[in-house]
Parts: structure tokens; sequence; C-alpha cells
């Protein structure tokens, strides 16, 4: 069974990666879709085993085509209805173990289209410790980012981990990925320097994830 901070952080998590759409809700260039809409693929090396992420953005078939239409041999990989492959995914997990967490989200950087991994841990809440305007419960939240096969690592603790996230648009705090890599379709052999084009009715040239913004929808979530 799901749970209010679950599901609240993966639709705010959308919602970061839907703003390059500028507005178009209806056969949007990025695709933003998550497990509610059993959006499953198969998991890398898993010889047909299915599964599905918490969120993940794709691109539309009109600027990446499905792959049995693909020109690229050998074809790309897709989902389960034959959609291109997500190249990202988001995985948020609240009482799920670490362990098991983490392998899942390893799994995703085995496939070579997947061009990142965006991991959120939210521990228990401190119920001896809150925030003295609001009452909110404190919550330690680790964050794990990794991009084009780089691990980037983001864990803060909300009391003793200075500087603290404390305010909206702080750099320390942001996730950026190029959006560029959604549409991310080389032939192959891959030519260096190869580069994927953003189609012109895109609106920036990077997702920006605020951390603290997430940090707000998981302390709402459960109040006193």
């Amino acid at each position: 069974m799901t749970t209010t901070v679950h599901e609240d952080i993966i639709f705010r998590l959308q919602k970061f990666f839907e703003v390059p759409n500028n507005g178009v809700v209806d056969d949007p260039p990025i695709v933003v879709t998550g497990q509610s809409f059993h959006i499953v693929h198969y998991v890398p090396g898993g010889n047909g085993v299915e599964t599905a992420p918490d969120a993940c953005v794709r691109p539309n078939v009109a600027f990446v085509p499905k792959p049995a239409t693909s020109t690229v041999i050998p074809r790309p990989p897709g989902d389960t209805c034959g959609n291109p492959h997500a190249r990202i995914m988001c995985e948020v997990a609240v009482g799920q173990s670490v362990g098991e967490f983490g392998r899942k989200c390893l799994s995703w950087m085995r496939e070579p289209y997947v061009r990142a991994v965006i991991s959120i841990k939210i521990l228990e809440p401190r119920l001896n410790m809150q925030e003295p305007t609001i009452g909110f419960f404190y919550r330690t939240m680790m964050y794990n980012v990794g991009i084009l096969g780089t691990l980037k690592k983001y864990s803060r603790d909300p009391i003793t981990d200075p500087p603290g996230c404390n305010a909206p648009n702080l750099a320390a705090y942001q996730i950026t990925i190029p959006i560029s890599e959604v549409f991310w379709d080389p032939p192959f052999p891959i030519p260096p320097g190869y580069t994927p084009a953003i189609p012109p009715n895109i609106v920036g040239i990077n997702f920006v994830i605020d951390l603290y913004r997430i940090q707000r929808v998981a302390l709402q979530a459960q109040t006193p």
C-alpha cells in the first residue's frame, strides 16, 4: 500500500519534468508518467522480468520513433507496450528497505538508454523534532542522482548539516539534467561528440529539480 508522502513526491517530481513542455498537455514533446499508469519496462539484463518506475520521462514518438519503426540497428529498447524506452527514471522510497531500493535504482543504470536515475529515500518522521512555526515533523531525506553513469549524492539532515536546505533556488540543492538527454537516439555506432537535438518548441535547456520543494512536500504530508 502506498502513502501520501510517496504519492505527493512522485506528483511533484513529474511537474518538474513537465515545465519544458511550456504548458502543452495534449501530445507534449516530453511525456511524463509513472507507475500509476502501468508504464512497465523490462529489467535491464533481467531476461524478460518486468518492473515499473515510480515516475519516468520519455520522448514523444514525433521526435523519437518507436523501436519497431526505428532505423537504428540494433533496434533501441522500448517499454512493454512498444514505446521508446524512458530516458529518465525516478524512484521514491518511504517504507522500502535501503538495500532493495538501491538494487532497483542500480538496475536501471545498466540500460544505456536510461540517461539519468533519480532516487529519493524518505526516512521516518522524528517525532520529538518539529518545525517551530508550522509544526511539521522533521524527516531525514537522502538523494542519489545517477547521470550518464556518474553518481552524485545529496544527503542532508535538516538540523545538523549546514548550510541547510531552507529556501528554494539554492544551487547546492538543485538537480539539473540536460533536456536533450530525453531525446537520446544515436545511430550505431555512436559518432564521437553525438548530442541529441532539443525540439524547437521546448523551453529551456535543463530540467531543474529543486530539492527544497521536495522537502516541503515530504514535511507537509505528515503533520501532528
